[in-house]
């Protein structure tokens, strides 16, 4: 393994198999080691397997809901809103509400049970001792129990169903030259001027891949967003694009939150947080969860509570850091700040949930370019895919339009 770029340039140039395969790792290594040190949060995305075709798909199902919106008028409940990331139907109602059901109305802690249920509409009654008044706007209910006995029979089994989410890859290439004369000529602030192009064009290559990772979105043809060999120059799905997703399916303002330039504060992370749990289950105890931002948006955060804060007399420091937020719902967030994230957001994110990786046999690649002149040029290229999120609804929330 080559120790720094002076040995790398000796490898440049040589074209056996030895110095070859000797040169892809050490581009490999200036490009996923250091990348990753230079950028916090893809620190914490893990390199996954390589792709086999120009599309990475995967299968995912929503879960049964904990709750449903409906509006109750004496004894008829009509159901409304959406499950299972749709407008609410007769099927999925029948997944998740059946004859025996309680619900519970969160504002007041009444109960009704189910009694008998048609298409939208559920016929109810009060249960456990409970008053119901009726609801003058669409309620959230939450789904407690059934009732069932030794006797009753099993005639209406639930099931999910599944649907596929994809990502795309993305070609990532720069060319390098340099002249016979400029390569042989030493400048007074640079030993060597091949050294010093190619240190450049590698932090180039860093810069672009953190910032296609964090940052890229997905080709769009104006109707949707195009993957593959769909479209000519395909482009990856980088981690801020998938709440931009999410939301086009259904829409959660929650989760998905416009602070339209407002400064962010302590309420905003601690509903972004309670809305994940409720509105999208997502599993706060489970996973590597942190808050991620723009060193710009930081600035809130190490300013939250500072008139309650107090230095000592002999304290030699100036100023604040917070390197995490205690929600109110009980849950610890570390905070990472990346120079890469958009100067406007800041987003919760699972990483145990996430990936990106390389195209098979296409990790690095460097090519050289016949010429007619003194001078020499070389391809650099390299084929991503990503960012893959399992279950995106559950496992990212997003805060954007923050002033910074």
């Amino acid at each position: 393994m080559p120790a720094d770029v002076s040995d790398f340039l000796k490898l440049w140039t040589q074209s056996d198999q030895i110095s070859e395969r000797r040169l892809q790792k050490f581009l490999l290594m200036g490009l996923d080691k250091i990348v990753q040190e230079q950028s916090d949060v893809l620190s914490k995305i893990a390199v996954g397997p390589p792709a086999s075709g120009p599309v990475v798909r995967w299968m995912e199902e929503w879960g049964y809901p904990s709750r449903i919106s409906g509006t109750l008028d004496e004894s008829t409940l009509t159901f409304s809103g959406r499950l299972f990331g749709k407008a609410i139907d007769t099927e999925s109602v029948r997944k998740v509400i059946r004859e025996g059901t309680i619900l519970e109305r969160p504002s007041d802690g009444a109960q009704a049970k189910v009694t008998a249920l048609n298409g939208l509409v559920a016929t109810v009654s009060a249960y456990g001792g409970s008053l119901l008044s009726d609801d003058t706007t669409e309620t959230v209910w939450d789904i407690i129990a059934e009732v069932w006995s030794d006797y009753r029979d099993a005639d209406d089994p639930r099931s999910l169903d599944r649907v596929f989410r994809e990502v795309g890859t993305q070609i990532h290439a720069e060319t390098f030259e340099i002249p016979k004369t400029r390569k042989n000529t030493k400048y007074e602030i640079i030993g060597d001027e091949a050294e010093h192009q190619i240190s450049s064009l590698l932090d180039k290559l860093r810069r672009q891949l953190a910032y296609a990772v964090l940052r890229s979105r997905p080709f769009h043809d104006g109707t949707g967003f195009v993957y593959g060999n769909k479209t000519e120059e395909s482009t990856m799905c980088g981690l801020c694009s998938w709440p931009q997703i999410t939301q086009a399916e259904t829409p959660n303002p929650n989760v998905y939150v416009d602070k339209n330039s407002q400064g962010l504060t302590k309420a905003d992370l601690d509903n972004l947080a309670l809305s994940l749990w409720l509105d999208e289950q997502a599993d706060l105890n489970k996973g590597e969860w942190w808050i991620v931002c723009h060193p710009l948006i930081s600035r809130y955060i190490h300013d939250f509570d500072i008139s309650y804060r107090r230095t000592e007399r002999d304290d030699t420091g100036v100023g604040f850091h917070v390197d995490h937020f205690d929600s109110k719902i009980g849950k610890s967030f570390p905070i990472l700040s990346d120079r890469y994230m958009r100067p406007d957001t800041l987003m919760m994110v699972n990483f145990d949930a996430t990936r990106y990786g390389y195209y098979a046999n296409d990790r690095m690649d460097r090519k050289e370019v016949p010429t007619q002149g003194r001078y020499q040029r070389w391809l650099i290229s390299f084929q991503t895919y990503g960012v893959v999120v399992r279950n995106p609804r559950a496992n990212i929330g997003m805060i954007y339009g923050l002033a910074n």
